[in-house]
């Protein structure tokens, strides 16, 4: 019965609806749109924060981790001994239910076509049955195939087995070849299995192999890698804090042993820490991910206060009918239904559009549009996104129709059959009004000072100069069993013929061979080192370091300053000079005079040059080097610092190309190899980039900042343009009398103008005032220590703030001049008669 008593009542707000299209589609494309952005950003920020990770016990997973100190001061904040995290995994500790080491590395196929590079990540057999990975054929790792079984094995994830073995079922018993290690596949991951990303973010493993067999060379107690990670599954009663301070008081004499030779680390302690895994997956995505839920709550605010706007505009201008129905015996709960009815009508477009934009926003975030964020995979419209839009639709309807029939004056719409009619209108409060349109100008004003300093910083960020050169391309080459089978002077002597090759096939200006360059393909960012001038290696600066041959630093863009570049005969005798750059020379120039700073000292003495012939004690040197020359600076992404100390070196492991070809040439991985395979057959190329796409994909942060933001400021700008346009064009029609009295009394429309402008204007100067109070009382809770989550990102930079009020104050005179203009130009006498705009 209740389906039938409604059906006249949704007929009836369907037919009030398609003759106001404009209006209807004005809602539905508000809504869907907005509400779109927040079920996105909600579910994104609710995967991240809230649902359970899709592993068993997950909350027992723990990442072992440490830090460097000297004299209670942090050197490294991620710095853990590998020989420490292998001797902890080969030990039984009584809290602990089961342990896995897990080491990541990219190799390249020897025998699959065209060579392919893959992710690897290297396991011991307990970590894919520590999260419960599911397989699509065959077995996870078995315990004798454990660490120093030296059985090479391989598990292929499942998109490897569809791209390069064509979904075989028969794959099992294959074998891949890396660094002439032939490795049986022995399982399958299945599709749905949800990888636990503990390397850098966007990492995604292509194959898992034996653990032994991993890249990164012999572990020992003084060297780290961010490269290795040590897992652990708790038992139900284990306390995280107790079990590191048992490793750190059982790995302290150990590590002080070891190190009792080393300048740099005898003198350090190591402090271990246990890491939640839902921590390390979640890294630094919160910032990203809250901001944009925070930038999607105040579109809906803005979003909200425009329909309540209109809404109410809608109303005011339905007088006839209203006081109609109210004769023919309507009450306020006939009116509730009724409005509940009509917004119910656009609720169900809204919807549709509401999940189309939500979807759009997941294949963006998966497509890695907003940069590389951690569970996308698991990201999508599923039934919580349904039921959260479905839920906010209800409430929003429920109470946008109570609030509206309860902003109208019920007892004077039934008195207002017996008035005359002349100015008079549906009369809703005027504070309400004025409320609307301040809380819509402040949520504007909010929107476009915090996206404005968003867009300044992340655009300076773009146009900062870095000092590379980017008309180069990056090879990472791959030497197969050489790395194994071969002396360390042998392969750097096949490296140097290589770099040669390279330069003839492909008629090359330069072509320089070192190591990893400032940025590449690998992990963003490289731990610093440090330097000391101290034969004893005490007060040692922070620094990044690199090594290479002298076309290789011209490769990078690198300017000499002062003094000299390495010679080849340098190079080729690895003998002990550097290279600094000018910001290492002026930090190192001012700690051996105080008279130095900022650039020149005390004499006129230019601290760039007197830091050359100078001795400088390398991390882990026992004789210092000399400093030959000073270089430009590099300004890079990811990196606070431009501190660098540069080595005459040809790397025996992973050696890089950097190749600078004349202008309008290319260079393609094909040509690489044909040049390589003329040196020795098991050179290959590794990964193949050109340095402009690289450095793009380490400045997407802020690519991607500067589009959002200034997306979400044209549109907070747009939604608070049209609720301001609907408030003041309804406040413009309830006086639209009282100006034409003025007017026919002599006013003039300049006058009228200047009236209705400044009555206009109230609710954003109330928008600046509650703004700069709760501004005020911000830094005011950070004055006095008090906490206040991300108080301290929320500092407004002055010129942003005046911009955004300049902005709104001329959006809303043009506003108020576009409304007023149709008044002012007609004859007074329409307005007296009571016709309207």
């Amino acid at each position: 019965m209740l389906r039938f008593s409604l059906y006249p009542w949704f007929q009836t707000a369907s037919l009030l609806l398609r003759r106001q299209q404009l209006y209807a589609l004005t809602i539905i494309l508000t809504l869907g749109l907005t509400l779109g952005a927040l079920v996105a950003t909600f579910n994104l920020n609710y995967q991240l924060f809230m649902a359970p990770l899709p592993y068993p016990d997950a909350e027992r997973l723990q990442l072992v981790r440490g830090s460097q100190w000297q004299q209670d001061k942090q050197v490294a904040a991620e710095w853990l001994p590998a020989q420490g995290q292998l001797d902890v995994y080969r030990q039984n500790w009584p809290e602990v239910e089961s342990k896995a080491l897990h080491n990541i590395g990219i190799d390249v196929a020897q025998n699959l076509p065209g060579n392919p590079s893959f992710n690897v990540g290297y396991i011991t057999p307990e970590f894919l049955p520590m999260f419960d990975a599911p397989l699509a054929l065959g077995r996870h790792f078995s315990p004798n195939e454990g660490l120093d079984s030296q059985v090479p094995v391989a598990v292929l994830s499942y998109q490897v087995w569809q791209q390069h073995f064509a979904g075989d079922p028969a794959v099992l018993g294959k074998t891949l070849q890396f660094r002439g290690v032939s490795f049986t596949v022995v399982g399958v991951l299945a599709e749905r299995f949800v990888e636990p990303v503990l390397a850098a973010p966007g990492w995604s493993t292509d194959l898992w192999l034996s653990y032994d067999f991993h890249d990164v060379g012999t572990p020992n107690w003084s060297f780290s890698s961010n490269q290795i990670h040590l897992l652990l599954k708790l038992k139900a009663d284990a306390n995280p804090q107790q079990l590191a301070h048992s490793f750190e008081q059982w790995a302290a004499p150990e590590f002080a042993a070891a190190n009792q030779s080393n300048a740099f680390l005898k003198n350090s302690t190591v402090r271990w820490r246990l890491e939640p895994v839902r921590s390390r997956i979640l890294g630094d995505a919160a910032g990203l991910s809250l901001s944009l839920l925070a930038g999607s709550l105040l579109l809906c605010a803005i979003a909200i206060a425009n329909i309540a706007n209109l809404v109410l505009g809608r109303a005011m201008a339905q007088q006839r009918s209203l006081t109609i129905r109210i004769a023919l015996g309507a009450r306020a709960s006939h009116l509730f239904r009724q409005y509940l009815l009509e917004f119910s009508v656009l609720a169900i477009p809204a919807l549709l559009l509401c999940l189309s934009v939500a979807e759009a926003c997941y294949q963006s975030l998966q497509a890695g549009y907003a940069g590389p964020l951690p569970r996308l995979q698991e990201l999508g419209s599923g039934t919580f996104s349904v039921l959260f839009a479905i839920g906010l639709l209800i409430v929003l309807c429920l109470t946008l129709a109570l609030w509206l029939t309860r902003q109208l004056n019920y007892r004077q719409l039934q008195q207002s059959l017996q008035q005359s009619g002349k100015g008079s209108a549906v009369q809703v409060s005027g504070r309400t009004r004025q409320l609307l349109l301040m809380s819509q100008t402040l949520f504007c004003l909010v929107t476009l000072i915090y996206c404005s300093q968003i867009f300044v910083q992340a655009l300076a960020k773009l146009r900062q100069p870095s000092g590379l050169d980017l008309q180069t391309y990056q090879v990472a080459l791959t030497q197969g069993s050489l790395l194994a089978s071969s002396q360390n002077e042998e392969r750097r002597q096949l490296f140097v013929q290589a770099a040669e090759a390279v330069k003839a096939q492909s008629n090359a200006q330069l072509v320089g061979i070192g190591g990893y360059p400032p940025i590449s393909f690998w992990q963003a960012g490289f731990p610093m080192t440090s330097v000391s001038q101290h034969a004893d290696q005490s007060a040692p600066a922070p620094t990044y370091r690199y090594n290479g041959d002298a076309a290789y630093l011209t490769a990078l863009g690198l300017t000499l300053q002062s003094g000299e570049t390495f010679s080849p005969q340098q190079v080729q005798n690895q003998e002990s000079v550097v290279l600094i750059s000018q910001s290492l020379a002026r930090r190192l120039a001012a700690d051996l005079s105080t008279g130095v700073s900022a650039g020149v000292d005390t004499t006129g003495n230019d601290p760039i040059r007197t830091m050359l012939d100078k001795p400088l004690y390398l991390r882990g040197a026992t004789s210092p080097s000399r400093i030959i020359g000073v270089v430009s600076d590099l300004t890079l992404p990811g990196q606070a610092d431009s501190a660098a100390v540069y080595t005459p070196a040809t790397p025996t492991a992973f050696p890089h190309l950097l190749v600078r070809l004349p202008d309008g040439q290319s260079l393609s991985r094909e040509l690489v190899n044909q040049a390589l395979a003329q040196v020795h057959p098991q050179l290959k190329v590794f990964r193949f980039h050109a340095s402009a796409e690289i450095f793009a994909s380490h400045t997407q942060d802020a690519k991607v900042a500067t589009v959002v933001t200034a997306g979400l400021s044209l549109l907070a700008l747009a939604l608070a343009g049209l609720g301001i346009f609907a408030v003041i064009r309804t406040q413009i029609q309830l006086r639209q009398y009282e100006l034409a009295v003025r007017q026919s009394l002599g006013a003039r429309p300049k006058h009228l103008l200047q009236l209705t402008l400044l009555d206009s204007l109230k609710p954003l100067l109330w928008a600046v005032l509650v703004l700069v109070v709760s501004y005020s009382a911000l830094q005011l809770s950070l004055n006095f220590g008090w906490v206040f989550g991300f108080a301290e990102q929320l500092k407004i930079a002055p010129l942003n703030a005046i911009l955004a009020l300049l902005t709104v104050l001329l959006l809303t005179t043009l506003i108020v001049v576009g409304c007023m203009r149709p008044l002012l130009t007609r004859p007074v006498v329409h307005a007296l008669r009571g016709s309207t705009m």
